[in-house]
């Protein structure tokens, strides 16, 4: 009885992590700083990048930009590095808000 309580719970735990994995969509875009994005003026790639960063460096938060939208970022640390570059982002959704579990630049 004990074995059959144990992988019983064993496998609902299981389950249960592949369940929060679920939720999370995956995006493909740019990271862009708040100002710029807001901003709406394209930018080319090499000036995207260097605008970001000083930007991003100076304070502002750092975005996902996707076409039209532009999502926040909840966890800024993931992002600050791929600043100005495309990428591709996993994370879990909430209202406008990416948390981010995976990123890597969109070759």
């Amino acid at each position: 009885m004990k074995k059959h309580l144990l992988l019983s719970t064993i496998l609902l735990s299981i389950s249960m992590l592949f369940a929060f994995k679920a939720d999370e969509q995956h995006f493909k875009g740019y990271i862009e700083d708040s100002v710029c994005a807001a901003s709406k003026t394209p930018m080319a790639m090499g000036d995207r990048v260097t605008c970001a960063k000083k930007c991003i460096k100076k304070g502002a938060a750092a975005v996902l930009v996707v076409g039209d939208k532009v999502y926040k970022i909840a966890n800024q640390k993931a992002a600050i590095k791929y600043a100005g570059e495309n990428v591709v982002v996993d994370g879990t959704l909430t209202d406008d808000t990416i948390q981010v579990s995976k990123i890597a630049l969109d070759k």
